[in-house]
Order: C-alpha cells, then structure tokens, then sequence
C-alpha cells in the first residue's frame, strides 16, 4: 500500500511504499536532510518534524499519510573563489570541483571565467565523510548517489548557460575532478577497490570521453577524465598541485587541503609525495555536539578577551552551532585560557567550554578534534620524514579548500592541528581544486602536466607505515 507524504514548506506530495524510512524516501526526492553518521541514528543531524513532532528521518517508517516539516537551513558558505588561471581553450568550456561538502561549477569562454555557481553535494544526505558512501555505495546505494550528483551538475550547468546566455550544446568540453571515492560514484562506477587494502585507484589513465554518455544535455562535449594520484588521493589534489604550480617551483612546498579526507602533497619540482589523512568530518562541523556548517547562524570564529569567549556570527546574531573555523578557535583559546590541558581533558568545573547561550564543546568534541587534528599533523610529519627533510626545511605551505580559507592558521598552529614550524609560511589558496579544473578544461599543456604529476608523485599509505600509530597517538597531543 502506498502512504502520501506531504513535504513541507515545499508543499510537495510524495508517495512513499508502507513502512519505507522516511530518509531513504527524502533521500529517494533529493530532498535528504543531512546525516553525517549515514542514518545510522548516531548523530542526531537529520531531525524533520512529522506530525509537528521532531523526529530522526533514519529511525522513522512511513507507516500512514504524514506531513514532514524539513528544517529551515542557511544558505551555506560556499568557496568558489581560488587562484587566478586561464588558458588558450576556444569556445564554451565547462569545469567542475566534486567536493564531499560542496560542489563548484564554471564556465568559460576562451579560457576565462565567464561565470560560476555553486551547490551543496546532495550526497550529504548519505553520510558526511567519504568512508560512509563508499559503505552505503558497496550495499545497494552507488545508483541514488550517483543519480544525485550527477542532477547536481546537470543543474549546475543550466544555471551556468543561462548566466552565459548560451545552451548547453554549446560547450565544447568538460573536465570534472574530485576525491577518487566523488569521481567514480559521478561516473557510476563501483567503489569496492576502496573499500579494501591496497586501495589501488581505478582512475589511473588521462583521458576523454564523450561527455552525453554521462549527462545527455552535454550533447557536444568531451569529458575529461582526470586520473588519482592513489585511492584516496585524488584528480582534486593533482588540479590543486596544478594550480599551485609547486609542481614547477625549487621551492620545498607542502600543500594541505583538510575536509574529512585530508590530502597533503609534499615536495617541489624534483619528487613530491602525497598521502590522506582520514580526519573524518569533525572539523566541518559534523560529529559535534553543537557541530554544522559554515552558514549564516554558526560560531566561525572565537577570541579569549580578559578570560572570556567572544565569538562573531556568520549573519550575525544569535549563534545556533559551530563550524570548523570556530571550532579550531574554541579549542586554541581553551588552551591559552588553561581550560585544556595537553592530553584534551577538560578542565572546568563542569567539563563544558562554554562558548555563548548554550553552545558548549564537551569532552566528546574535544575527543573528534582530536582524531581528526592527529591525523592531519602525523600525515605532514610522516610526509617530511619520508623525502627526508625537516619542517623547517618546507619554505611554503598552501591551504586549500573552504576550512583551510577560513581558518586561523595561528589558531591552527597553536592547538597542533599544523606544526608550529609552519607558521609564517602559510598562505590560504581558496579553491585551488576548482582552479585547476578550469585549467584542465582550456589548457592541453596543463593535461600533460596532470599526467607528468600522477606518475611523479609517489604516494604513502599512513596506516601501513611502522611509524604511524606512534605519531598519530603523540600528534593527538596538544
């Protein structure tokens, strides 16, 4: 028997199957509410009203004719802006960032940015973190996440041709990058090999494709197909690397883009090696209490002012959460104030830092910082011992993606997140992935260069190395 679902406020009626749960069915509308944990009833983020009364999506059955209230988000902060490139390509050209969080597009005409437009990756709604897709992609769930991001970019392009003035026949090529997990579920194709040690990359080749066998109203492009450094270093990280050009420089360079996979390359012109830390979604907001986005309504950014909290408001007013950028605050000022000590306990009377109203950090976010910090802070110091240098030695560092642009870099350094060696040297390069991609969709020369990078970089898998457990346990340290 069919039950009808009444969406709210988009007054939208779905039919869903007799005892279907009700954030497969939100899943199934594109609609799915965020569930960082994968709707594994952990997290508590997917809450929607039904019957006026607030309910987890993952542990509700449509068993009757509902009426679903979903929540009222903020528009999210969303990094489109990176490092100025072009390139000699001719005509209407389309480039893509596939991000775990958010997804950019770009349109160019003759090698330049005609215009940009941005959306949420729909794919949240199957997990924060890339391990959780992965998970959900090998037990039945790889065609609805693939569907969704792939909606996700033929939306992105109308929105692009109509601001360009053109149809989307008219783009003449298209490159897309992404984390290896993003790339092959936009391309429809399993996802077991990273789920399983060696965790050997299937993207391994550059090459293009006719761009209408992914999305049709791609009618006259060729897709670009990018290739992964290893499993868990992806085209992103090479179109990073490109648009850095530290694949060009004398100049010992480490790249840093933290998200809930956190890719590091470091090196220069002569060798570069590069490795992912498994930071987890913590540092996005997920997986803490009072954690969310960075969106209108969230603690970006936290000062210690005469032994108290001042915090300032994405939008302003009232806080409601905190994102990564405050979070990486939080802690630094906790440290100053001495209401951590070095192993992350908590020190106050109550074991809450108090931040503003009733946002506070408990022992158990302090616990996710420090995972997730650890983890980040052990890949760069394995990656220097590796090539055999010191942290001194690293002349810059680069920080890619949306948290490393809003981030304290002092802040960073000071609760260990970075070395405190790096700071001085850091420089924040917005969304040097979609850069990158822009890159590759108008520059022949730049293809070469992303192949020359693949096949140059040697890539480390922490877990495996001896050393790893010994620094990872000492990095979790602040």
């Amino acid at each position: 028997m069919d039950r009808r679902v009444t969406i709210l406020p988009q007054k939208l009626d779905i039919l869903a199957r007799d005892g279907e749960n009700l954030l497969a069915l939100l899943r199934r509308a594109g609609l799915g509410p965020d569930a960082p944990c994968g709707g594994g009833g952990r997290c508590g983020k997917c809450r929607v009203r039904v019957e006026g009364e607030e309910k987890l999506a993952c542990r509700t059955a449509v068993d009757r004719d509902l009426t679903v209230a979903l929540p009222e988000g903020g528009e999210q902060r969303i990094l489109t802006g990176g490092l100025a490139v072009s390139g000699p390509g001719e005509g209407f050209r389309l480039a893509f960032d596939i991000g775990t969080t958010t997804v950019v597009g770009y349109l160019l005409k003759n090698g330049r940015e005609l215009a940009c437009a941005s959306r949420s990756n729909p794919q949240t709604a199957f997990g924060a973190d890339v391990v959780t897709r992965i998970r959900h992609a090998i037990h039945g769930q790889l065609e609805p996440q693939t569907r969704a991001i792939r909606d996700c970019l033929e939306d992105l392009t109308l929105e692009l041709c109509a601001a360009g003035g053109i149809q989307p026949g008219a783009a003449v090529f298209v490159s897309v990058v992404g984390n290896p997990a993003m790339g092959q579920i936009f391309l429809g194709i399993p996802v077991d090999n990273l789920a399983k040690i060696p965790f050997a990359p299937v993207m391994t080749g550059l090459n293009t494709i006719p761009a209408k066998a992914v999305l049709p109203l791609w009618e006259n492009a060729g897709l670009l197909n990018v290739p992964d450094i290893a499993g868990f270093v992806g085209a992103d990280t090479v179109a990073c690397v490109l648009a850095t050009g530290m694949d060009q420089s004398e100049e010992m360079t480490l790249l840093v883009d933290i998200g809930t996979n956190g890719e590091m390359v470091l090196g220069n012109r002569h060798r570069m090696a590069a490795c992912a830390a498994a930071a987890g979604p913590a540092l996005e907001g997920a997986g803490i209490r009072f954690g969310m986005r960075g969106q209108a309504g969230a603690i970006d950014h936290v000062r210690l002012e005469n032994g108290q909290l001042r915090c300032t408001v994405i939008g302003g007013g009232s806080p409601v959460g905190i994102c990564g950028s405050g979070l990486i605050d939080a802690v630094a000022a906790a440290l100053d104030a001495g209401w951590l000590n070095s192993r992350g306990k908590i020190q106050t009377n109550d074991g809450l830092i108090r931040m503003t109203g009733e946002i506070t950090l408990d022992q158990e976010d302090i616990r996710q910082v420090q995972l997730a910090k650890g983890a980040i802070a052990a890949g760069i110091r394995l990656l220097a011992a590796h090539l055999e240098v010191s942290l001194e030695d690293i002349q810059k560092v680069y920080l890619a993606g949306a948290f490393g642009t809003y981030m304290d870099p002092g802040s960073a350094c000071r609760m260990g997140l970075l070395p405190l060696e790096l700071e001085g040297k850091i420089t924040a390069v917005g969304n040097a992935a979609g850069s990158g991609a822009k890159l590759l969709a108008c520059d022949p020369d730049a293809r070469e260069r992303a192949k020359a990078i693949v096949e140059n970089t040697q890539p480390l898998e922490l877990a495996v190395l001896p050393g790893f457990p010994r620094c990872f346990a000492k990095s979790m340290r602040f």
